[in-house]
Formats: C-alpha cells, structure tokens, sequence
C-alpha cells in the first residue's frame, strides 16, 4: 500500500505570502498531455503523444527526459508568475528565486543531495526538446521549444561567498513561450499542495487529470483505462498499468479526488467528503445559511473566468461568511457568489 511523503516543512505558508492567493498553480496544456516522464531513472526514450488531432513529441537531452517530479521547480515558477499578475505587477518570462524556497514550497528535503537533484532537473527542464502543435492563448505553436529556455545560477560557499563550487542559491529561469502565454492568458488551475505529497509519478498525473477534468463539478470523468493510460504517458503493458490505477484507487491519497473502476473504463469523482468539510468550517463560524441556497456547482468555472488566477474555494469562503452576516439571504446564491467575484477581483488585487 503507498504512502504520502512526510510534511518536510510543516511551519511554512507557500511563498510565505497570502495562502489563498499563493497557492501552487499548474498549467492546462501539461496537465492535460503527457509532457513529463514518469520514470525515476534516466529516460533516454522519445515519446510521441496524438489524441483527437493534437500531436506531442517530446526529445530528451542527454540527461535524459524531464520527469514530472523535475516540474516542481515549473511549478513553482508558474505559481509566482500568477501571484505576480495577481498582485498588478509586470510579469516577464524571467522567474527570479532561491533554491531554498523552492524546495520549502515543494516538498523537498534540503539537503547536499537536493541541490544537486535541483540542478540537473534544471538541465532536464533546458534540455527536453517539446515539438508540438497544441495551442496557448489563442496561438499554434509548431516549433520545438524546450520546457525552461534558459538559466543562470549563482552559488556561494561556505563562507558565504560566491563561488563556481560552492552550493547554489539565487536561480534566475526563463520560461518557454509556450509556459509565459499559459500564464498571460490565466490558463492555470490552482492545484492542491497535498500534490506534493504524492510519492508516485503516477499518482501525481492521475491527480492533474482528475483536476483538469472533474474540477469543482459534482459529476464524474469517465474514461476508458486505455485512452487514460496514453493521457497519462505510462508505457507499462495495459495489465500492470490497470493494476497500478487499482492501486491507487484503493489507496485513496489523490487529493479531493475518487477513482473507482467498471470493467473497462476509470470513474473520477469529487471526494463526498470535501463538500462536507468546507460546509462545516463555516458553520462552527455560524456564518453558513440554508444548503439549498448554495451556488451552482457550474458557478466555480464561471467564477475563475471573472476573478482569474484567484483560488475560487476561497472566494466561495470569504462569500458565505459575507453573505452569512447580512441581514437579508440572497434570492440567488449563484448570482450573488459571481457578482462577490467581480468586485473582488476589480476592486482589491490580490497580494
């Protein structure tokens, strides 16, 4: 039975920033298509993806492939962009951090053995060669590009001066066209930060899928294991993949998310629980008003289109202890969350 990585840093907030408005952010088109490997070794292999007229190649350097647990840093550089935007900034291409704060943000141990880890998931990112014709914000883009174009390092060493040898620090990344345009035109999701808990690659682009495709909504993504399994990227034989996705299923760790299988297909679904958890952090406040008023589970989507970048859960918060302490019910729940989203949104920027 698989288990979640420890907490590594459990007296931390995400950027130690805002939570609700730093929470991690992934991008649509790699959750989607099967950019990444999921192997924990070198993977020397070219992979070529095609579903419903989309093409994906993707060419590893001499490192080997980008694995998806190399996309941590990606993450994390897609998730300040957003906050960046979010706050009324000018964002760049251009993602200035530590090694430290990343690996803090992410999960990771910080140790020697990290460090080294983080630089060549850097190289990975620079070297795997993408050949794609799948579109961001609103343009096609058929040349190859790499997932990160450029970095630079700067080290110190124990002395805390700057040295050629000594431990990396202060990172600059460029990110690929392809990433900035996902960024620009807010075609992200806020993910769950138990993602980085997830100890399988596998589990972890099951997670995407099921976020990309289930989201807020009250009825499932059902899917057939093989087209899951090519989604997905896995080139195990169809057997052990179904027995891995049984695995996980039973398992029960991808956040916010239940995976069941019949016979041939994959049912995802939001976790019953989860509606239930946020419900009852508002009344212990007395806040929560009848359940029939609840908005429309349709709303979170609309939600993100009026208030872009923003986490929609914790709006759909602020919005019940809000309408909680007026003296008159909304008529229309719905209409009333959306409109609390718009005048969040233009009126009090993030940050």
């Amino acid at each position: 039975m698989g288990t979640l990585l420890p907490n590594r840093h459990p007296n931390r907030d995400f950027f130690i920033l805002d939570v609700a408005d730093a929470a991690p952010k992934d991008d649509l088109a790699s959750m989607e298509h099967p950019v990444f490997s999921l192997s924990v070794k070198p993977d020397m292999r070219e992979l070529e993806y095609e579903h419903n007229g989309r093409r994906l190649r993707v060419v590893p350097s001499g490192k080997g492939l980008a694995t998806i647990m190399d996309k941590d840093i990606l993450l994390y550089c897609i998730s300040k962009m957003v906050h960046q935007k979010n706050s009324g900034e000018e964002i760049t291409p251009w993602v200035e951090m530590s090694a430290h704060e990343v690996m803090v943000a992410t999960n990771w141990r910080t140790n020697d053995a990290s460090y080294q880890r983080f630089e060549e998931a850097l190289i990975r990112l620079k070297g795997t060669v993408i050949l794609t014709d799948i579109a961001t914000d609103g343009h096609t883009q058929t040349r190859g590009f790499g997932l990160i174009d450029e970095f630079e390092i700067n080290r110190k060493n124990a002395k805390g001066e700057l040295s050629p040898f000594g431990r990396l620090t202060q990172i600059r990344v460029k990110v690929s066209d392809w990433t900035y345009r996902a960024v620009q035109g807010m075609e992200v999701l806020t993910i769950s930060p138990l993602y980085f808990r997830l100890r399988r690659p596998l589990e972890r682009r099951i997670y995407e899928l099921a976020r990309k495709h289930v989201g807020d909504q009250s009825h499932p993504f059902i899917i057939n294991i093989s087209v899951l399994q090519k989604k997905v990227g896995s080139n195990s034989p169809e057997k052990k993949f179904r027995f891995f996705l049984k695995q996980i299923a039973s398992d029960g760790h991808i956040p916010d998310y239940d995976i069941s299988i019949d016979g041939p297909k994959a049912i995802f679904t939001r976790k019953s629980t989860a509606p239930a958890r946020r419900l009852r952090s508002v009344q212990e406040q007395g806040d929560l008003f009848d359940a029939e008023r609840e908005v429309s589970p349709d709303a979170f989507d609309k939600a993100r289109r009026l208030a872009p970048g923003y986490d929609v859960h914790a709006l759909y918060h602020e919005w019940l202890a809000f309408a909680g302490k007026q003296d008159e019910k909304p008529r229309n729940a719905t209409a009333a969350f959306l409109g609390f989203c718009k005048r969040r949104h233009s009126s009090a920027p993030l940050g």
